[in-house]
């Protein structure tokens, strides 16, 4: 009924007729120049102020909901960006988000601020736009203080913030992941990148540095939220294809629409490739549904539903030798294998039959129901499944159920007249695992041989979390939080690798709280300047409870207690022109009793505490465009990791590694890039480099992972179409590697005293060579 002047006209008609009906009743108090006389009529003009400010917090939801009914180019952005005015099409798509600016909630469209005083950064749409779209590290990577590195698969690969997670060889942990406000994070630490099609995404926001008072469990290094696009973002049906070098191909398709009441979105994929290294083909399909349905003024409800399906094979790691005689074989060659006679020391990826047959299912249901207007009500709750097959030296099965419920509770008020924002949450999870283990007769067709061991566990976590921030002056946000969590883990197993089957039990309880506190400053449109003091924790997992930390032998692990770390920083994120944002944040995290795994004797490992170390460095990102369509970017990242107090356990007995680098961190990382857009022809094209350098692998500092550059470029072209069955067209065309470099993209912590010892440990990942990719995304009815 109203539009935009309308909604003002009418904000403005009700300010007018509550200032006479106050001017009125007070007459002679303003005669007299001084305010109003006795509590009475203060106490009424604080309940006119109040009901003011609910009012014109109505209206803006009631104007949220009539814009989006409107065509989406007549829109103005929820999410505010900083574009050139005359850009459209593929310019749009490289708009710098302003994350001092309200958001939208994942749910509805109400305007939700993000977390204040933190060091936040997001990948814009141009990141998996125009794009072969293999994996998640093709975008993350442009970010700050983050790094992805190869795991056991297409899309699994490990993620590091500031050092935390950096030991991690498989999957991600010691870092929470969301995808569109749900967990993907399993209440054991695990998570897996499998599920994450780049091609589904938007965007990526990355929280850096310890947030367990936001996130609680394993928000060690931070948060990453994958955030899929809405229906209103497809508006129709588009196709995907794509193919390249070394047998990749992938087709996808997306349907969306956004109704008066109703968004909603499909994805599908399906990727396979021969494999850059031998060993390594695999297929995968990935479902994504989203529905957003609105059902009144003050209720939303959020339906989610993902699956992911895994057949990849897995090579093995290669010593120094094998990486320089030919980086592409399957490894493992070296090890002692017996076809058809299962040796727990064989790492013959080809004898192994290596291969991950994954299953993983999440579906849940997130509501929000305004309750006033300045209170917001927010539950959630899903089930995660995890149903996995993997074959290396043993055959694994495991099967992980996993509820996980929260409700938060957000209200805006104010405190002695100061804007004040609240947040209280609760949260309850509760994962299963029934597993068993079997030999591996490394025959070359994965054949199981005897059980070695079957287990059943469960993990509970109930804990609760509440933040306030406070703006005690126009330009200064005061903000601290506080979290609590207790767990509750039991695993019972039994061994039958000796005479007799050997049961092992575990109970443990780990309480765990989580302060936090910032300052930021704010003294002018585009700068924020802040200091942070956070923590983060992480408990111990069913594998590192299972075995005897002085024999390595099976047997309950008593003394393993959780990790915990205190990150600290100071920051500035500063548009210094029109067309230059500059972000610079300096932090040092002190890490306490760190759970790492070491060997005790021959194949027989156990988990302990390393009682310190520290993490220290630099993050520095710039985003330049001084001309419509072009974009100069790029992150920088130095860490300085060092062990404070730790005794390494070897052969021959404990060593003190006081003053060494922590193993498998990276020193320094760097990406840049430049693109340009061409509005107007549809044209553009990117050119981008990263650099890694060298770092240390072995606690001993006698062997690391050589540094490397890499340059990739891309062509892309966009069509648009006006009629009815086609609407646009997008080509790309890219060259990734160059110059075709030999490079190890991944390392993992190895033993070995002296260099020549620890060339002998498996410990790389060749890093892909020069390759092409090419492909087209259709705009369909």
């Amino acid at each position: 009924m109203f539009g935009s002047r309308g909604a003002i006209a009418l904000r403005c008609a009700i300010v007018v007729g509550i200032l006479t009906t106050f001017l009125a009743g007070g007459d002679e108090v303003l005669a007299q120049g001084g305010p109003p006389a006795g509590p009475t009529g203060s106490s009424r003009e604080q309940e006119l102020r109040e009901q003011l400010n609910d009012i014109l917090k109505e209206l803006d939801e009631i104007q949220q909901q009539k814009e989006h009914a409107k065509p989406e180019a007549e829109r103005p952005a929820i999410i505010k960006e900083q574009a050139e005015p005359e850009a459209t099409g593929e310019a749009q798509a490289t708009a710098v988000p302003h994350y001092d600016l309200a958001d939208m909630s994942i749910v509805s469209d109400r305007l939700q601020k993000r977390p204040e005083g933190v060091s936040l950064s997001a990948t814009i749409p141009a990141e998996t736009d125009s794009q072969p779209t293999r994996t998640m590290k093709e975008s993350l990577e442009s970010l700050p203080g983050i790094a992805l590195r190869q795991a056991n698969g297409p899309r699994d690969f490990s993620i590091m913030i500031r050092g935390q997670g950096a030991k991690t060889t498989f999957a991600i942990r010691d870092i929470k992941i969301y995808e569109d406000g749900f967990s993907q994070t399993q209440s054991d630490g695990l998570s897996r990148l499998d599920m994450q099609d780049p091609w589904f995404m938007r965007s990526t926001e990355v929280i850096r540095g310890a947030s367990s008072s936001l996130y609680d469990n394993y928000a060690l290094g931070g948060m990453v939220h994958f955030r899929t696009r809405r229906g209103s973002d497809i508006n129709g049906f588009e196709t995907f294809l794509s193919g390249g070098s070394f047998g990749f191909f992938k087709q996808a398709f997306a349907v969306g629409k956004r109704y008066q009441n109703l968004d909603v979105s499909l994805f599908a994929s399906n990727a396979a490739e021969d494999g850059f290294i031998q060993n390594s083909d695999y297929t995968t399909q990935t479902l994504n549904f989203n529905l957003r349905f609105t059902i009144d003024d003050k209720q939303s409800f959020y339906f989610k539903a993902i699956t992911n399906w895994l057949d990849t094979r897995v090579p093995t790691r290669l010593t120094q030798a094998q990486f320089n005689a030919d980086d592409r074989q399957a490894g493992g060659a070296q090890t002692p294998c017996t076809p058809g006679i299962y040796n727990p020391n064989c790492a013959n990826a080809t004898l192994l039959h290596q291969q991950r047959v994954d299953r993983r299912t999440i579906v849940g249901g997130i509501y929000e129901r305004q309750l006033n207007a300045s209170t917001v009500l927010t539950v959630e709750a899903d089930y995660d499944v995890k149903d996995i097959n993997q074959y290396f030296s043993q055959i694994t099965d495991n099967v992980n159920p996993n509820y996980k419920n929260y409700v938060d509770l957000r209200h805006d008020g104010r405190l002695a007249d100061m804007p004040l924002r609240s947040y209280v949450g609760f949260f309850v999870n509760n994962m299963e695992q029934e597993g068993n283990t079997f030999q591996n007769l490394a025959d070359g067709q994965g054949t199981r041989g005897a059980l070695i061991q079957n287990n059943r566990g469960t993990i509970r976590n109930i804990g609760g979390r509440f933040r306030e921030e406070l703006e005690f002056h126009p330009t200064w946000i005061l903000a601290g939080g506080l979290g609590f969590e207790q767990s509750m883990i039991s695993i019972q197993s039994i061994n039958y690798e000796g005479a007799t089957p050997l049961r092992v039990n575990a109970d443990r309880t780990y309480y765990n709280w989580a302060p936090e506190l910032s300052l930021t400053w704010k003294p002018a449109d585009g700068y924020r300047h802040w200091i942070r003091a956070s923590t983060g924790y992480a408990i111990p997992q069913f594998n590192n409870l299972l075995r005897n930390p002085f024999t390595g032998q099976p047997g309950t692990n008593f003394d393993l207690r959780p990790q915990k770390n205190l990150n600290t920083e100071i920051g500035t994120e500063s548009r210094i022109a029109k067309d230059l944002v500059v972000e610079l944040v300096g932090f040092w995290t002190f890490f306490k009793n760190e759970i790492i795994t070491q060997t005790i004797s021959g194949s027989n490992t156990a988990s302990v505490n390393a009682d310190s170390s520290q993490y220290r460095g630099i993050e520095a990102r710039y985003d330049w465009r001084p001309l419509s369509g072009l974009r100069f970017s790029g992150a920088y990242t130095h860490i300085d990791a060092m062990y404070i107090n730790f005794s390494d356990r070897t052969a021959t007995g404990l060593l003190v590694r006081d003053g060494n680098k922590v193993p498998n961190v990276p020193t320094d990382i760097f990406n840049t890039k430049v693109e340009y857009d061409h509005a107007m022809t549809g044209w553009g094209g990117w050119v981008e480099g990263s650099y890694y350098n060298s770092y240390f692998l072995n606690n001993s500092n006698t062997f690391g992972i050589p540094s490397y550059f890499i340059a990739n470029v891309n062509v892309h072209k966009f069509f648009e179409f006006s009629n009815s069955w086609v609407r646009f067209a997008k080509f790309y065309l890219q060259l990734d590697n160059i110059a075709d470099m030999k490079y190890a993209a991944s390392g993992q912590v190895i033993g070995g005293e002296t260099s020549a010892v620890a060339a002998t440990q498996q410990a790389f990942f060749a890093g892909y060579g020069r390759a092409i990719y090419g492909g087209v995304t259709l705009g369909l009815f």
